[in-house]
Parts: structure tokens; sequence; C-alpha cells
């Protein structure tokens, strides 16, 4: 999960502090004894803070926690005396979180960092000194080109005062002689200072985004960790290789990604390796490999995640497309392997018949496609049965502009990522100078006339652009080609909802709004579809969430990620208060902790099942306790899902409660 705002900070302290205030009274001078309500009051308190520290990133208080939540158990004076030395050193580790500011006096200010642990590596703030230099000697040529452009403006208004002096002039014609040359003189001068400013301006921005792109190898490694551990916890081995010499990405796009790439660690280890006694007898080593390779390719990196385990069927992939009605019978036989493979993507799909409890609820490689497509990338599969699959993830190195291809197709005008377009052709090509010639590709498997996507059918669209997306060739017949530009991308304001075949809103240059497509749409959908993708969708209702945890700030964490998401939240602190919430009705998720004082969540899980009116309510359950008994006792009890803290991305729990809740 991603770390929260420094604002969640002082919620943080304050219930800390009341945690270990209420430890004090409960110890007194001897341990509670075990089995009393004493003795689980102080267990719980000890457990909440221990999983707030590590929703705050805190690991080193969780870990202390989880050492006094041990010593419970040791009897004796001995035991007792290691208890509460270690509440004190909780209580010491919460003070130094911001040094000064507990029991400091008003209007004391402590000049120390405000975190003095941290989960990971902060970015090294040192920027090479040549950076400094080029950045800073191009800020003062810019402010120079500025000032220049400050002289034309008054010349443009001296011209203009001359032109209308000349009005009534009774030879107009040695005015506008005088105003030609100086508009000729002017202009010239224009165009030099506007070639400065692009080199300027495009210099400046390139010594800025390099200041952003970091090593990618950092990442890897701690992602080959990850795997490591899940591994283990599976009970298979994991043997990981990091390839990325020298490669280097944008800080933004990693941090972006890095959620994405948890869950392509999470289905290789889980989905793809197999099982020890299961590769042995297919004459596999018994130890599973994950490879990560890391590439540049000019102004692209090229990501893959690699696993040797059992691969993909497309023919099984197939199958459960056509069952849930995402491909229909009458195209299923004419679709590529590499088409089959993308259908992984579409959200809520899975091979698999039973879910874990890491993975196989139909949640996560949708979000990796989505994560991708936001900072201007692309996923695709390829897979072996019996040998393994690869993920490969093509993306941008730095996040700038995105270039694309603005053509008109269906009476409306359209962009094309650039980095997808292989070639076009056709009659009206040449006009645009753009006519591939001879080098133009070869009709590919799959053709869409845009227009005919858009609502207004033109079958003779002349030109035809050749793309390949996700490993898939894609020929795009369209009417013209207006050229290349480089534009910002912006998500679809909210009014106007989801649109179909679009991936993203820019203007172009004259200020015209159009619709850059996301491909990989017309992979997947069938030409006999109707997709008016100029149409708002009705928008579902929001989710109406029922958060239940006994942490504020956890309560807190959690509401902020699911409201992010556009979902309602209602949130109490107690299971009998959930009760009284579920009463009223209008619930279509339940969330809820296990620790709580008086109904936990468990009981909570099975008063709802055990209720003829709520047996149908989606129930996750998210905890810190992550053993296979726990999980088992969660399920058991009626949980839809059962979620770590520890391991949580916010994303994943926003996808399974849309998926739970019925929006897919």
């Amino acid at each position: 999960m991603t770390h929260p705002a420094d604002d969640l900070l002082p919620l943080f302290l304050s219930e800390a502090i009341d945690r270990l205030d209420h430890l004090d009274q409960i110890l007194g001078e001897t341990v509670p004894a075990q089995g009393s309500e004493d003795w689980r009051s102080a267990r719980r308190e000890l457990h909440t803070l221990k999983g707030a520290s590590r929703m705050m990133g805190l690991v080193e208080i969780a870990q202390v926690c989880h050492q006094a939540e041990d010593a419970f158990e040791v009897t004796g004076e001995r035991g007792f005396e290691n208890l509460l030395k270690l509440v004190q050193q909780i209580r010491n580790m919460v003070g130094c979180v911001i040094p000064g500011e507990l029991g400091a006096s008003d209007g004391e200010q402590s000049g120390t960092s405000q975190k003095i642990m941290t989960t990971e590596p902060s970015p090294d703030p040192r920027v090479p000194r040549k950076v400094l230099d080029r950045v800073s000697d191009q800020a003062a040529r810019l402010s120079f080109l500025a000032r220049g452009a400050n002289k034309m403006v008054e010349d443009l208004y001296g011209i203009a005062r001359t032109a209308e002096s000349g009005v009534s002039n009774s030879h107009p014609e040695q005015v506008l002689a005088t105003l030609a040359i100086r508009l000729r003189h002017l202009a010239l001068r224009a165009d030099r200072e506007r070639s400065r400013l692009d080199r300027l301006v495009e210099g400046q921005l390139g010594n800025l985004l390099s200041i952003q792109v970091q090593p990618v190898r950092p990442l890897l490694s701690s992602l080959a960790r990850h795997a490591e551990e899940l591994g283990a916890s599976l009970g298979k081995t994991v043997r990981v290789q990091v390839e990325a010499t020298r490669c280097r990405l944008d800080r933004r796009i990693m941090d972006a990604l890095k959620e994405a790439l948890l869950h392509l660690v999470r289905n290789a280890v889980d989905h793809g390796i197999e099982p020890e006694s299961e590769r042995e007898i297919l004459g596999k080593s018994p130890a599973g490999t994950l490879s990560f390779r890391a590439e540049t390719l000019a102004e692209r990196v090229r990501l893959t995640v690699s696993d040797d385990g059992r691969g993909v069927d497309p023919q099984t992939v197939l199958e459960r497309a056509m069952e849930s009605g995402l491909v229909a019978a009458a195209i299923a036989d004419t679709m590529p392997d590499d088409a089959v493979r993308q259908l992984l993507f579409q959200p809520g799909f899975s091979t698999r018949t039973r879910a874990s409890s890491v993975s196989g609820r139909g949640i996560g490689l949708d979000s990796v496609a989505d994560a991708v497509r936001k900072v201007g990338g692309e996923v695709w599969i390829d897979s072996k049965v019996g040998e393994g699959t690869s993920v490969t993830l093509d993306l941008p190195v730095t996040r700038r502009g995105e270039s694309i291809l603005v053509v008109g197709a269906g009476g409306f005008q359209v962009g094309i990522p650039a980095h997808q377009v292989q070639s076009f052709s056709g009659p009206e090509a040449s006009r645009h100078g753009t006519d591939e010639g001879e080098n133009s590709q070869e009709s590919s498997a799959l053709c869409v006339h845009l227009g005919s996507r858009f609502g207004r059918p033109d079958e003779s669209a002349p030109v035809v652009i050749h793309t390949t997306t996700a490993g898939v060739s894609l020929d795009l017949a369209v009417e013209y080609v207006l050229g290349e530009e480089e534009v910002f991308l912006h998500p679809w304001p909210r009014a106007v909802g989801k649109v179909h075949g679009a991936e993203a809103l820019a203007l172009t240059v004259d200020g015209t709004p159009i619709g850059v497509l996301d491909l990989q749409y017309f992979v997947r959908t069938s030409d006999d579809e109707i997709q008016t993708s100029v149409q708002r969708p009705a928008s579902p209702p929001a989710l109406k969430v029922l958060l239940v945890d006994d942490s504020r700030i956890t309560r807190e964490m959690f509401r902020r990620i699911l409201m992010d998401a556009e979902l309602e939240v209602t949130s109490v602190a107690s299971g009998e208060d959930a009760l009284a919430v579920l009463e009223d009705g209008g619930i279509d998720c339940l969330v809820t902790d296990i620790e709580m004082p008086g109904i936990d969540g468990l009981e909570l899980t099975r008063h709802v099942r055990s209720s003829a009116r709520w047996e149908h309510l989606p129930v996750v359950v998210v905890s810190t306790r992550d053993q296979a008994s726990d999980r088992m006792a969660g399920l058991e009890a009626g949980a839809d899902a059962y979620l770590a803290k520890q391991n949580l991305a916010g994303l994943e729990l926003v996808a399974l409660i849309q998926r739970l809740g019925g929006h897919r």
C-alpha cells in the first residue's frame, strides 16, 4: 500500500498514545492472567497498534509490537519485566516519530526530520553539478529571450501607431511600404528568437527530466525479494534473476507501476510456477525461476517479467472468455493466440475456478493494463504451455508529452499513439507526404474501419494505418491523416463517463479536443458490435462500502483510498455499530478487521452470513493476521476474500470491492 499523506501522522500519534496509556492501566503491577478479559484487551491494543504502524510504514514500531505480543506468552517475573520494557520502547519510538513535538511547549519548533523511520529509501536528493549548471544557464538565457520578446511587443505597438496615423495620410502607399518593411524585419527577428526559444525549452525540459530518471534495478531487486518471500509462504522455492544493466526510468513512472508489478509477481509465483512435486513429475527443476529484464530501446524501456511455470493455454482462455460473454462464438475461431492472451487483461477475467489468498479472484491483470496505459505504455503476454509466461511492459523513459498521429474518421478527428504506428499507405497518404510505398506493411489479420466503430460507416476509407498493439498487428482504415503532434493526455471528465475505445483526451496545438485511441480495445472487440464512442454511457451508482475497524488511523487511510475510487464509505469502530448500519440497508460491500472489542470481525461475518437478509452481502476481511490458519478461519466464517494489511495494495482492495459489489 502506498504511504499515507503526512497529515495522517497527528492522527496516528494521538491514537498510539491513547492505546499505550490504556496498556499501562491494564498492566498495572502484574501481567493479567492468560485468557482473562484484561489479557485479551491488552493483546488487542498491541495488535491494533502494530497494524496501524505498518499502515503508516513504521515497520520498526510494528516489529517491537510483535515482540510484545510474544512476551505475553512468557510467564513469570522475567517475562513481565520484558513486556514492560517493550511497551516503554514502543512509547519512546512513537515519541521519536516527530522529535521535539510530543511534550514540547507551545511555540517550540523542531528542526529535525519529521519521520525518522521509513520502509523505503527516499530518492537521492543530490543532483549532478553539471545538470544544475545547465539548468541555471538555460534559465538565464530564457529570461534574456523573455526580455527580447518584450522589445518585440513594443515594436508591434509602434507599428500599430504608424498604421493608425496612416489612415488619414494623403499618400497611404508610403505608409504601407513602411509597414511592410518593418513587419518583415520583425517577422525575421521573431523567427530567429522562436528557434532559439524552441532549442532552449527542449534542452531545459531534457535537463529537468534527466533529474527524474533513476536506475530500475533497485525496484526490481525489491520485487525479487518479495517473490522469494511469497514463494516460501506458498511452499515453493523461487529463484529470481534480475537483468537491468544501466537501464533507467522516470521515477514517477516507477512509482505509478509499483502496485502493477507487484500484481505480476504474485500472479507468476501463485498462478505460474508449479509446486515442487508437480515440477518434478514434469521433469523440471524443483525450484521455479522468475526473471526480471529491463532494457532501453531508443526513448522506450522494455520491462519483462518471466517465469518458467505452467504457461497460459489459449484454448482455456478462449473457453472461459466465451462462457463469461467476453467473446462471441462467431469470432472465436478467427482470433489469433496473441489476441486471445490479451483477454487476460479484461476486468474480472481469470482462468482459475478457485481463488487463493494471493490471487485468482479476477483482479490484478486489468489493473496492470490500466496502470501501464496511464503512463503511456503497452503491456502484452507471451506464453508457451508447459514452458512459462512472459509479461512485457513497453514504457516511455520519461513522462512528458505523448506523440500522437492525428487522423480523421467517421466525421471525427482522433489521435493514435505514434509509437504504435508502423506505417500507413493508400491514395490519400501521398497527399500528406507520408506514403510508405513499397515499405508499407502487408495487410494484417485484424482490420478495423474506424468510421464504422464511430457509428458512421465509410467503407471507402482510403488510408490504412498499420499499427502494432500488445504484440498484435492491427490495420486501421481512416479517411485522412493530418500529421503528428506532441500533446498532453488528460483523463476524461467524470461527467462524460468512460468513452469506449479512447483512453484519454488531448488538446491539439490549435486547442481542438480529440480522443486518443486505446488500440487494445479494437483488438479485443468484434466488428459486429455497435460501439458509439461519442455517446455518454449510463454511469452505475457508486458502491456503498461499510468499513469496520477500531483503529482510527486505519479507518481514515482506507476511507481515503476508497473515496478516491469514487466509492461511498461509511466507517464505524465496532461490530455493534456495523450491525446498526446494516439494519438501515443500502450497503453493497462490508470490509472488516478481525481484532476488535466486543463483536470481532469473524463473529460479525458469521452474523451476516446467518441472516437471510444479508447472506449474499460481499464480505472482505482485512487483517494483520496473515497465517494460513487465520485465512482459513476468515473464509470458514463466510468471508468472500481475506487480505493481509502488510502487503495490501490500495488498487487491489478497490478492484476487489468493485468486483464483489457488481461493478465490472
